[in-house]
């Protein structure tokens, strides 16, 4: 359901004024290769994570080919100690030229620079607005249903929810322990909101996702 529009012409032309940052699954990216004002995903996924309590991390922002990866100096506002990791290996494209030189050098790319970035801001503010909701069932369908606007594939049963994702990582992601997830979506299987087959996920309800930003704040 995600559409990037990242095409082999906006590579080429990223390619042009962007560093690439190789990163293996399971590693963090460098932050000697992360210097610049944004990066690009190019390759695989990525995964922003913050240290929580008991030693666990907390994965705040999923990150896919085509998103930006805003990389401000001194840290990320709002989630000190956020770092970089690989959820498989993954290629970023980190700008080297001035951001605004390029938005005002190539209006092309910048539209879907622009795109971008806007894209990267309205996910991350439905992440913070999901947190807030303090019911944990409703708090892990909404997160279902985030990935699934952007992993997610159309069947006749619903939305089919592709990112395999375990318990304990959904749990990273809203704040709960692995347990508490297994029977948040046993519950949620009995009412209906989903159907789980192993590690697939079908969200049969996804209407009312649009306003869950507004709604909760």
């Amino acid at each position: 359901m995600n559409d990037a529009g990242f095409t082999d012409d906006v590579y080429e032309r990223l390619a042009l004024i962007c560093t690439p940052v190789q990163v293996l699954a399971g590693d963090e990216a460098p932050g000697a290769g992360m210097q610049g004002p944004v990066g690009f995903v190019a390759a695989g996924r990525l995964a922003v994570v913050v240290d929580a309590e008991a030693g666990r991390t907390r994965t705040i922002a999923l990150l896919q080919e085509g998103d930006a990866l805003v990389l401000p100096a001194g840290g990320w506002p709002g989630a000190p100690g956020a770092r970089v990791r690989a959820a498989t290996d993954a290629e970023v494209l980190v700008l080297t030229a001035s951001l605004d030189d390029v938005l005002c050098a190539d209006s092309a790319l910048a539209a879907w620079i622009i795109r971008a970035l806007a894209g990267a801001v309205a996910d991350r503010e439905l992440s913070v607005a999901i947190a807030l909701e303090p019911r944990l069932d409703r708090r892990l369908v909404l997160k279902l249903r985030q990935l699934a606007e952007r992993w997610g594939k159309v069947t006749p049963e619903g939305v089919r929810l592709d990112l395999r994702v375990t318990h304990q990582e959904l749990g990273d992601m809203i704040g709960a322990a692995r347990e508490s997830i297994t029977v948040a979506l046993g519950r949620l299987q009995d009412q209906g909101e989903i159907i789980v087959r192993r590690r697939t996920v079908i969200l049969r309800r996804m209407e009312d996702q649009d306003g869950v930003a507004t709604e909760i704040a």
